[in-house]
């Protein structure tokens, strides 16, 4: 999941890699819970999340999914 953890140099480097190789190619789906107007806090180089997030809108369907967490349920029901 994008966002739990600042990335590296190596991998920042590495997902841009991967992204451009897939783009106009194959499908990618990336979970976080972070906005891309946040992505600059765990990539610290807008010069890598500029084209990673470009890529990955251009023909993109994104999916805004709300509500409880269901881990955060099963601990109240149990």
């Amino acid at each position: 999941e994008l966002g739990y953890l600042p990335m590296s140099r190596q991998a920042r480097y590495n997902l841009f890699q991967l992204v451009n190789a897939l783009y106009e190619y194959r499908s990618v789906i990336i979970t976080t819970n972070k906005e891309f107007t946040a992505w600059g806090e765990f990539f610290h180089d807008d010069n890598v999340v500029v084209p990673i997030v470009d890529r990955l809108i251009h023909h993109s369907h994104i999916f805004i999914m709300g509500g409880e967490s269901y881990r955060l349920r099963q601990k109240r029901q149990g």
